[in-house]
Order: C-alpha cells, then sequence, then structure tokens
C-alpha cells in the first residue's frame, strides 16, 4: 500500500507524431518480425515507401488559407493510430530502461498504456516527477503532462475511479465528468424494444465489469434512477439487472468448465429490416417462420440524408502551384504565373491591383495597363 499512482497524458498526440522517426521505428519492427512473410507479400522497402507516400504531405485549411503540416501526419488517418502506437510504444520503453538505469533506479510498478493516457504506480512521488522528466526528454515532439492521485489516494483514469484503499488493494468505480446531461434515447423514440434494452444492457455490462463489489450496487441504483427518469419502466430495468446477475453467478461457477455451442439462430441467415413501429414485430414473426434471422437497424437521420451525397469539397483553387490567366490581346500570350498562396487568392490579388492601378506589384496588372 505504500505507493503512489499517476496518469501521464500525451499532448496533442496524433499532429506530434514525427512521421519521419516514427516511419524508421515501423521499418525497424517489421525487421525484427520473423513471421512477416505470412503476413503479406510486400517488402519491408516497398511497405516504406507506401507509407512515405500517404504520410508526405499533410494540408489544413485555416482562415481560408491552406497551410502544410512539416513532419506530421493527419488526424483521423487510420495509418496514424498505427505510426503513433508504434512510436509511443519506442520512446516509452526507451524511457523505462533508462529510468531504471538511473542512480538511484526509478521504479516502475506498473506502466499502462491506451492511446495517449497512461497510467503508473511508483513508490513515491517523486519518482513519478522524475519520470515525467524522462518522458518529456525523448522526443521534442512528444510531450506529456501529469495528473496526480487526490488526497483520498484515488484517481480518474479514463471513464475509470481508480483507489488505493490502503490495504494492498486497490478498488474501482465508475467515473462520470460533471459535464454528463445523463439523457438517453427516449423509450417513446421510433427504435426497436430491443436496441433500446440493449442500451441499459450495455451500461449494466459496464458497471459489472468496472466496479468493484463496494460500488456495484450503488451503480445500479444511479443506472435505475437515470432510465426511469428518461421514461422507462423500473420493472422491466431490474428485470434486466436481476438476468445479468444470475449470468454472472453461472459465469463464476462454470469458470474453466464453460463450452460455447452453437445455436439454431446462429446458423440461420439474417434479413436485416429498417425498424418501423406496429410494421417491423410483424414483419419478424412472418420472416422467424420463414427460417430466417431478423435484425433492425435505425432510419437514416435527418443529418444523413442532407450530407450523404453532399461530402465537404475545397472549392475550386484551393491549392498553391502554377496557374494560367488567358488575355483577349491576339498578340500577346497567357500570363503564367506561381504562387505559395492559393491560386485564387493569388488571381484576386492581380484583380484588385488592376483596380486600385498598383501597376508594378503585379505582371498581369502591368500588361492590363496598356491592354487593347
Amino acid at each position: 500500500h505504500d505507493e503512489v499512482q499517476v496518469s501521464y497524458d500525451v499532448v496533442n498526440l496524433y499532429p506530434s507524431v514525427p512521421v519521419k522517426e516514427a516511419t524508421e521505428v515501423i521499418v525497424d519492427l517489421l525487421n525484427k518480425d520473423t513471421n512477416l512473410k505470412q503476413h503479406t507479400k510486400l517488402e519491408i522497402l516497398e511497405i516504406k515507401s507506401l507509407i512515405d507516400i500517404c504520410l508526405s504531405k499533410c494540408y489544413f485549411l485555416w482562415s481560408d488559407e491552406i497551410h502544410e503540416f512539416e513532419n506530421s501526419g493527419p488526424i483521423g488517418l487510420s495509418l496514424m493510430v498505427v505510426m503513433a502506437e508504434a512510436f509511443l510504444q519506442f520512446i516509452e520503453s526507451k524511457a523505462i530502461t533508462e529510468a531504471l538505469h538511473e542512480q538511484p533506479p526509478i521504479h516502475l510498478k506498473s506502466f499502462l498504456r491506451y492511446v495517449d493516457d497512461s497510467h503508473a504506480r511508483f513508490p513515491l512521488m517523486d519518482s513519478a516527477n522524475k519520470f515525467l522528466d524522462i518522458l518529456n526528454r525523448q522526443n521534442r515532439n512528444i510531450q506529456y503532462t501529469i495528473e496526480k492521485e487526490n488526497d483520498d489516494k484515488s484517481i480518474n483514469f479514463l471513464d475509470v475511479k481508480v483507489m488505493n484503499n490502503g490495504n494492498g488493494k486497490y478498488e474501482f468505480n465508475v467515473f462520470r465528468k460533471k459535464a454528463i446531461t445523463n439523457v438517453q434515447v427516449k423509450p417513446t423514440s421510433g427504435h426497436d424494444p430491443r436496441m433500446l434494452d440493449g442500451i441499459f444492457k450495455g451500461f449494466v455490462h459496464r458497471a459489472f465489469t468496472i466496479c468493484s463489489k463496494n460500488y456495484i450496487n450503488e451503480e445500479l441504483d444511479f443506472l435505475l434512477n437515470v432510465f426511469s427518469e428518461n421514461g422507462y419502466k423500473e420493472n422491466e430495468l431490474k428485470k434486466i439487472i436481476e438476468v445479468r446477475k444470475k449470468f454472472n453467478q453461472q459465469l463464476n461457477q462454470n469458470v474453466g468448465t464453460r463450452n460455447i455451442k452453437e445455436t439454431p439462430d446462429d446458423i440461420k441467415p439474417t434479413i436485416t429490416l429498417p425498424w418501423i413501429p406496429g410494421v417491423s414485430p410483424k414483419l419478424r414473426k412472418i420472416y422467424r417462420k420463414a427460417g430466417y434471422k431478423v435484425a433492425f437497424k435505425s432510419n437514416a437521420n435527418l443529418q444523413t440524408i442532407l450530407t450523404s451525397k453532399n461530402k465537404v469539397k475545397l472549392p475550386k483553387n484551393s491549392y498553391p502551384g502554377v496557374y494560367r490567366i488567358p488575355c483577349t490581346c491576339p498578340k500577346v500570350p497567357p500570363y503564367i504565373g506561381e504562387t505559395r498562396l492559393k491560386i485564387s487568392t493569388r488571381t484576386d490579388q492581380h484583380k484588385a491591383y488592376i483596380e486600385i492601378e498598383q501597376w508594378s506589384n503585379s505582371g498581369c496588372a502591368s500588361h492590363s495597363r496598356y491592354c487593347e
């Protein structure tokens, strides 16, 4: 029980990952993978070339101007998840090795990370602070912040409140931010009732998965109150909880002896239908009699309907590059220029110089002065 727990958080993870260095880490991992040929027919140099192509340029639009990230990848690209994970594992491994070779050594009791949030335990808080310094000197782009445990020896990590009970054990409870409104999908909404039950079952499953025995009933009472306030029938909610409790009891009794058997429903063909109140339950009965398993999905919402064929696109000439402005003069060739601005911005500048008669500021404006 003589230990402290802290949480480390990476500042702006994905924009901060240095692509060139991360690519070298990926290549090194591939070289160490003895089973690589079983996963892909590509050579390592070919994989590296593909990564370089995918991450060679990263643009973003800000205040109607196009900017480029230097040595950084785009947020939201699935490849960047792999790059970030590999690079964090690399620098954290180096940091842990360096910490163990400090004089005196910094002993980490545990270090676990999920995406950019890490939970760690140390004998002393001073060790946690020193390890933060070691993390932050591994790479200037990747910087960590630290959150320390409260006076009651607890810390909030992701959606879990981790508590040191002082007796050599940790206890857990669900953590919610104060901004949570507790508003849930209403039972009167146009969804399959089983889907609505599934929402509550998901919260109940999380409660049994996260909460220690001392906190499970408190969490279940909270869920009952929230869903009751949202219009659900309390008796139905209690039935769902009781079913889950019995399932847990059976699970604990049959640990190591359970056999998962295929049920008849698992081998039936499945039909997916939109949920229509009053109609869908009748269709389910008809299809079941015909030997089909029926699954329902929600109808498209207004946002999906309006945006499905209206993807956001950059306007014309929104990139830097070479541009061509033709002239009505038969003997004069078109004006050709190159700009690092958006082409549309540069052409607007030419127009402005012509309007205010600043002929010397633009070759295009200078020509238009004497153009017939």
